[in-house]
């Protein structure tokens, strides 16, 4: 979902040309990425333990 509303946002400013507006896209794309980094990824080494990182070990992540 992260991805799609990334993409959504990018296409929008791509159809209505304004800087704001891929400003506002690359915002959110960084924060939902940050939320990703620092939120989930810690719960789920919590949750999961030694699943989660061979997980994490064998699937990259999901922009960078």
């Amino acid at each position: 979902m992260y991805v799609g509303v990334g993409l959504i946002l990018l296409g929008w400013s791509a159809t209505f040309p304004t800087g704001t507006l891929l400003i506002y896209a690359l915002a959110v794309i960084v924060a939902f990425h940050l939320r990703v980094l620092f939120g989930e990824e810690p719960w789920l080494a919590r949750t999961h333990g030694a699943e989660w990182e061979r997980y994490r070990a064998a699937v990259p992540r999901w922009l960078w």
